[in-house]
C-alpha cells in the first residue's frame, strides 16, 4: 500500500497485491468525505465508484497510513 497527501485534506490511496489493484481518493471537507475507488484489476466492472456523504463523528485525517485506510474502507462498507 502506498499513500500519498498532497494536502492535509486529501489522500490518495494505492492497494496492490498480486494480480488485485485498488485506488482511493479521499478528500475531507469541513462537514463531508468524498471518497472515489477503482478497482483497475476488476474487468467484469470499469468504472470507478464515488461516495459523498457527510463526515463521520470522530473522522480522523492525520492516522498512519495504514489506519487511514481502514477508516476509509470501514465508510465505504458502510456506505454499499
Amino acid at each position: 500500500m502506498t499513500a500519498t497527501r498532497p494536502d492535509s485534506r486529501v489522500t490518495m490511496f494505492e492497494v496492490a497485491l498480486s494480480d488485485y489493484r485498488e485506488f482511493f481518493f479521499v478528500a475531507v471537507g469541513e462537514r463531508s468525505v468524498s471518497i472515489t475507488m477503482y478497482d483497475t484489476s476488476d474487468e467484469t466492472h470499469p468504472e470507478p465508484q464515488t461516495f459523498t456523504f457527510a463526515k463521520p463523528y470522530g473522522w480522523e485525517t492525520d492516522l498512519p497510513d495504514e489506519e487511514a485506510l481502514l477508516q476509509v474502507w470501514q465508510a465505504v462498507g458502510v456506505q454499499r
